[in-house]
């Protein structure tokens, strides 16, 4: 602990006095560099200048004598110039001197201090041809004319090993001087440990024998140094907490006894309404269908035609018990520990449509969207538990949304399937988060109205997700709506597994299709979705994800007699394009148009091609019928 405490002391003397002198150091490095660097850039750019002035009439002249004195005169003016050259417009090299690379010569054109190699600048000046404005032919100024030739580029390599050890001899002294600095605080700091160190390190030891249990434990105040005032206030603290410490044991040991005594008698009771509740399900549960069934009698007799009001408040009050019975019986009994589920692979898709057809009615009557997107997972799971979390999430989804819709979705992340309901509703604060799937906690309810439900079914999904070992959470942003989610683990769909029901297949009494259909969608599930449907009413089916590859389907001799194309295609793609190009060559093929999100200007569009276009999700039977009036019916 000695050693820990000096060498921190140390550091802390030592790190600030070394991080300024090995700052200012870099700094002056820096600058020192960058100041030679400028230096070289500047001599080797006015030598370029220098005899790409001289070097004129001799091009122009073609006195290769003069311009071979010129060049070698340039390894005279510096001592860090190692070749210079002059070349003409073609690049023929009329003149040289010294050491020279031109296979790293960039294309020639004017440079100042482009780096070649590893230890040299390159510079190439034009040589232009300059005349004399007439009307000043005495002024001796030369200025280039208007139309200034362009006779050939003088070329200058300076040297840079001389900078670059000027620069190695900087750096050394850069890091003599950080050296110095950094000896200098540490000195200071050893001397600063030395009358610190030995005073905390007597306190330390006196806390944790206080912490440990020894109250008798005290510092010597005589011997703290300047942490005499640190001394006397451990001593004061451990007199004092001696003489509270029992007392503190004693009132701990009541409070918890109180305690435990509450929670045990809650546990108790909570215990016994749980066990109530569930054995007693079946006996309220009689009498409550009794009831339904004598309003529904009531509704169609003689007294429902004089008391029309009457037998609908009995039958919405009625209605208003079925559900708070239902949900209370539900929580209780999941809570009682009886209900155990059936893990079986589950297929999604079916549960998707099932949600959307029972809840159908509420998003009309709301004016909202409820939508499914087609998916064909399988996962392992309890069937009905699975499909009551559904019909819960959405329909609480439906009541908290007053304008836009619902989206039930799923999508794989990495062995799990995500189950997903998205609504535009007014999103839920992030202080709310954690209690939203509390019992009878509702947001926007606070007066309790009956007819925006009773706050029980987040509750009752908490608890079936729970059974199910599956995570269930949401994201929500405020004034922008939530996404709540359940996470399940994905499995194959099982060999012997068959679906009660097939979407899209046609009853016995309904024509089968005939024909071939040609089907362009970015999407995997809404393709497999699509065949899985149009090929269960008797018409071929051919996928394509993009044109490209609808190209290369009808270049292989399988012609459609029927196209459906989604407006939107990987890629930017447009499908009202390929529509119109398929038809052009196909001019007897029927095309449908089908995208997710329908603008007025995409609307228009089909409507000039003369293409009907139609809204996802597809209805089933709107689909049929769609195929039905493009398509010919088998025979």
């Amino acid at each position: 602990m000695k050693g820990n405490l000096r060498t921190r002391i140390l550091w802390l003397a030592l790190l600030p006095g070394t991080l300024v002198a090995v700052l200012l150091t870099g700094i002056f490095l820096v600058h020192s560099v960058d100041s030679i660097d400028q230096g070289l850039r500047t001599r080797g750019k006015a030598i370029a200048r220098q005899v790409a002035g001289f070097a004129e009439f001799g091009i122009f002249s073609g006195q290769r004598t003069v311009l071979s004195t010129l060049a070698e005169s340039a390894m005279r003016i510096d001592p860090d110039v190692r070749g210079a050259a002059i070349v003409d417009t073609r690049g023929e090299v009329l003149a040289r001197g010294g050491d020279l690379n031109p296979a790293l010569w960039p294309q020639l054109g004017p440079v100042e201090g482009r780096r070649i190699g590893v230890d040299a600048l390159l510079f190439v000046e034009p040589v232009r041809q300059l005349s004399l404005p007439v009307d000043d032919i005495y002024g001796g100024v030369e200025t280039p004319g208007e139309k200034a030739r362009l006779l050939g580029y003088v070329v200058i390599e300076l040297s840079s090993r001389e900078i670059a050890g000027r620069i190695t001899r900087l750096a050394w002294i850069a890091m003599l001087v950080a050296g110095l600095g950094a000896a200098l605080g540490g000195w200071l700091a050893w001397r600063i440990a030395r009358s610190v160190t030995l005073p905390l390190l007597a306190a330390n030891e006196v806390v944790a024998r206080i912490g440990g249990g020894d109250l008798g434990a005290r510092m010597s105040a005589e011997t703290a140094g300047p942490l005499h005032s640190l001394a006397i206030g451990i001593n004061r603290m451990a007199a004092r907490i001696g003489l509270g410490q029992e007392e503190l044991r004693a009132r701990v040991a009541q409070a918890t006894a109180g305690l435990q005594r509450e929670k045990d008698a809650a546990e108790r009771a909570t215990e016994a309404k749980s066990h109530f509740l569930a054995a007693a399900s079946h006996d309220l549960r009689q009498p409550l269908h009794a009831l339904g069934l004598f309003v529904s009698a009531l509704a169609q007799s003689d007294a429902a035609r004089r008391e029309p009001a009457l037998v609908g408040n009995i039958r919405s009050a009625t209605d208003t018990l079925q559900n708070l019975l239902d949900a209370i019986l539900d929580v209780s009994r999941l809570d009682s520990g009886n209900v155990v589920p059936r893990i079986a692979p589950t297929a999604i898709g079916p549960l998707f449509e099932h949600t959307q057809q029972a809840l159908s009615l509420i998003a009309e009557n709301k004016g909202l969207k409820l939508r499914i997107r087609p998916c064909d997972a399988w996962v392992s799971c309890d069937r009905d538990m699975l499909q009551r979390i559904l019909l819960n999430l959405v329909g609480n989804a439906l009541r908290y949304t007053r304008a836009g819709g619902v989206l039930l979705a799923c999508r794989r992340r990495g062995d799990h399937w995500v189950v997903e309901v998205w609504d535009t509703g007014n999103g839920i604060p992030e202080n709310a988060r954690d209690v939203i799937f509390d019992e009878y906690t509702q947001l926007e309810n606070p007066e309790r109205d009956r007819a925006k439900g009773l706050g029980l079914g987040l509750a009752i999904c908490r608890r079936l997700a729970g059974l199910l070992g599956a995570p269930i959470g949401l994201r929500s942003r405020p004034g922008r709506g939530s996404v709540f989610w359940i996470r399940l683990p994905a499995t194959s769909e099982p060999d012997t597994a068959t679906q009660s029901t097939v979407i899209g297949e046609p009853a016995d009494d309904v024509a089968r299709l005939g024909g071939t259909v040609l089907v362009v969608d970015g999407d995997p599930m809404v393709r497999a979705g699509m065949e899985t449907a149009i090929s269960g009413w008797g018409a071929k089916v051919i996928l394509a994800a993009g044109s490209e590859e609808a190209w290369r389907c009808c270049e292989g001799g399988m012609r459609p007699d029927m196209a459906i194309c989604n407006l939107g295609l990987p890629g930017r793609e447009s499908g009202l394009e390929l529509a119109r190009e398929l038809q052009r060559i196909y001019p007897a093929m029927g095309v449908l148009l089908v995208s997710a999100d329908i603008s007025e200007e995409a609307q228009g569009a089909a409507r000039a091609a003369g293409f009907p276009l139609l809204k996802q999700p597809l209805p089933p039977g709107r689909l049929r019928a769609a195929l039905s009036t493009l398509l010919p019916v088998a025979a």
